[in-house]
């Protein structure tokens, strides 16, 4: 029996020793796998990095394109007036200006005229034929119509804020 004890130890040393090489072997497996899988990640990074440089430089472009677009939209006068024969444009247009503000008026007529502005104090303003500017300064807070003289037509509805 001590013969057979003797070989069975033997043996089962080499057994563990086998099974300990055995998950050496796995550990390096896996520690290849896991550089393997770093390398992916890695490569995987560098895809999200470009999204972000991308975002960076869209606001950028942004913000010089948006002024651009804002400035030519500005009308030259606040108020343009159209004057052929009897018809007067524009119809009632609405208008909010601050009190002591100037506003300014283009005329295109065929033809002399004058506006009333039914303001506190109650003004005038003329226009000649062809293209003329003109500018109206109302100080007191209110509603204010102004109309075409001879037409009788309301060009202008304004709300004058204090």
């Amino acid at each position: 029996m001590r013969t057979i004890r003797r070989t069975s130890l033997p043996t089962l040393a080499l057994a563990a020793t086998l099974a300990l090489a055995g998950c050496g072997s796995d550990d390096t497996a896996t520690a290849d796998q896991t550089t393997a899988s770093a390398t992916p990640t890695a490569a995987s990074e560098t895809p999200t990095e470009t999204p972000s440089e991308t975002p960076t430089e869209t606001p950028t472009g942004t913000p010089t394109e948006t002024p651009t677009e804002t400035e030519p939209a500005q009308p030259a006068a606040d108020l343009v007036v159209t004057v052929q024969g009897d018809d007067v444009t524009p119809n009632a247009q609405e208008l909010t200006v601050q009190a002591g503000e100037p506003l300014t008026i283009e005329f295109t007529s065929d033809r002399a005229g004058e506006l009333h502005v039914h303001a506190k104090p109650e003004q005038y303003v003329e226009f000649g034929e062809g293209t003329t500017t003109a500018e109206l300064t109302i100080d007191v807070p209110g509603s204010v119509e102004i109309e075409e003289h001879e037409t009788g037509a309301v060009v202008a509805l304004l709300e004058v804020q204090p």
